[in-house]
């Protein structure tokens, strides 16, 4: 068994499927299969039931998962410990991150970690679930740091520092009731059609939680991942939404309203597992992203 049978057996184990593991692992599928197989060859066991649409780890499969990442944990301390005295940093770092979120300029934050460390590969990695699945991924080892919106219920073993928040806004059509006033109460927005995020994301879960604590139902008709989506289908009379600042007060076709006593705010922060020591790749990504967060 070599290390490079256990990285292919958890790309696999984390995307479910053979295609996505092999682009991820820059290699081709057949490649993936081979190396899957050879090594359940060698351990006497199936660790994937691939007679569903989307294979699923097998329980030999899953009592591996654990092992496997503590190989690939203590690899990434070794190399870490042979660039402390060489000076260099090297490995790969797998960043998470939210898409079409432009708060924070992670772009930018990447091509100045890219220049300062070239030896560097940056994997970066999306979740269907939103923030609440980038910091489960972190738990599970699946990611090294990550850049996530509010979370309903942030893990306990994630760390957590603020870079930026913005306010979200209800926003409505120039042509909505209540285009002409600056402000709402939450109780007036009954009987709304909202566009919405899918639960996971950082913005749903703020505005969810707003509504049960004042004890409101709201009727979420629209799901969209894409933020931009959301405006658009809020300019096309969809519904109404929570929009961050940024992204709509420019638009002339919208309008904008607080809602009265709550303080409701899309806040991007940088996370790292504290339950697993941090790569020194990641760790300087962390470093560099805390000398951008937003003064106080």
């Amino acid at each position: 068994m070599e290390v490079r049978h256990l990285a292919v057996f958890l790309a696999v184990a984390d995307e479910r499927n053979f295609t996505r593991a092999s682009i991820r692992l820059h290699t081709t599928q057949s490649a993936v299969s081979a190396t899957i197989q050879s090594l359940e060859a060698e351990l006497g066991a199936e660790l994937f039931d691939r007679s569903a649409r989307q294979i699923q780890v097998t329980v030999a499969g899953l009592a591996l998962i654990p092992k496997a990442r503590a190989v690939l944990d203590a690899v990434v301390e070794a190399r870490d410990s042979v660039d402390a005295v060489t000076g260099g940093v090297t490995g790969t770092v797998s960043v998470g991150f939210m898409t079409s979120v432009t708060l924070v300029d992670i772009p930018r934050l990447l091509g100045t970690f890219a220049e300062a460390h070239p030896g560097v590969r940056v994997v970066l990695r999306a979740s269907e679930r939103g923030s609440s699945g980038l910091t489960d991924m972190l738990s599970s080892g699946e990611l090294d740091i990550a850049f996530v919106g509010n979370s309903a219920q942030p893990p306990t073993d994630v760390r957590l520092m603020e870079l930026d928040s913005t306010p979200l806004l209800l926003t409505v059509t120039s042509a909505h009731r209540f285009a002409s006033r600056g402000s709402i109460e939450l109780r007036e927005l009954a009987g709304e059609r909202f566009i919405d995020f899918p639960l996971g994301f950082g913005n749903r879960s703020t505005i969810d939680r707003a509504f049960a604590d004042a004890g409101l139902d709201r009727d979420v008709r629209f799901e969209t991942a894409d933020v931009a989506d959301a405006a658009a289908l809020v300019k096309n009379g969809l519904g109404v939404a929570f929009l961050p600042a940024f992204l709509v007060e420019s638009e002339p076709s919208l309008r904008t309203l607080t809602v009265e006593g709550e303080d409701l705010r899309l806040t991007v922060s940088v996370a790292l597992s504290d339950s697993r020591r941090p790569s020194r790749a990641a760790q300087l990504l962390w470093d560099l992203a805390q000398g951008a967060r937003k003064p106080t």
